[in-house]
């Protein structure tokens, strides 16, 4: 990897921290601050081998799905729990209510079960959620990217023999780049989607986030 390419994937690596400490989740944060450590080393340092990186990074990309798969399952109970009463409230309202209010109570009910239509019809109605969603589909592609970064390293420094071995199993998991390279360009270009759509809400934040981690999936597989 050039210098041009381990400085642009470093600063690459910094809005995601910003993005995660603004977000105040400790498991946004401890990814991003793993994510952030594991550009530093490969582009720079080399202190750990490039195996434990992509393990560190695989873990925390595993913690995050686990972590949003629980949520999801958690907010639809929530929103059945809250929205139970508002329903009880507004049938009692309507029964002692006169007759000529009832189109009104009947109205005002339906705008009080669906207080998120409008929000609905947006490109990304959840855009956070988008974001993490897409966040945490990156880190198992990274992992796969600094194995690949380790094995041209070891390819390099191996004398002529050992690289033609090289080649033959680059070429037996032609397949598995394929799709690694297929799926840095789809959530690549989401994440480009999702900070397009951040600008518009003004929210830079997670703009800058969503054009870090797309910038460096491409740049770790591309430029590498």
């Amino acid at each position: 990897m050039g210098h041009i390419a381990s400085i642009l994937m470093v600063a690459a690596a910094v809005p995601c921290v910003i993005g995660a400490i603004n977000s105040r989740s400790r498991m946004a944060i401890t990814a991003s601050s793993v994510m952030f450590l594991a550009m530093v080393d490969l582009a720079f340092v080399n202190a750990l081998p490039p195996v434990l990186w992509s393990g560190l990074l695989l873990l925390v990309g595993l913690c995050i799905a686990m972590r949003l798969g629980s949520r999801l399952k958690e907010k639809p109970t929530a929103r059945a729990m809250t929205t139970l009463p508002e329903k009880v409230l507004i049938s009692a309202t309507t029964a002692h209510a006169p007759a000529h209010n009832s189109m009104d109570s009947t109205a005002e009910s339906s705008s009080l079960e669906r207080p998120t239509e409008w929000h609905k019809a947006r490109p990304f109605p959840h855009l956070g959620r988008s974001s993490a969603i897409l966040s945490a589909a990156a880190y198992p592609i990274m992992a796969w990217q600094v194995l690949n970064h380790g094995a041209h390293h070891a390819s390099a420094g191996a004398d002529a023999h050992a690289v033609h071995q090289h080649h033959g199993q680059a070429f037996d998991g032609s397949l598995a780049s394929g799709v690694i390279t297929l799926s840095v360009i789809v959530v690549s270009l989401l994440l480009a989607l999702c900070a397009v759509q951040a600008l518009t809400r003004k929210r830079p934040a997670l703009m800058f986030e969503s054009l870090g981690m797309a910038t460096m999936l491409l740049i770790m597989q591309f430029m590498n």
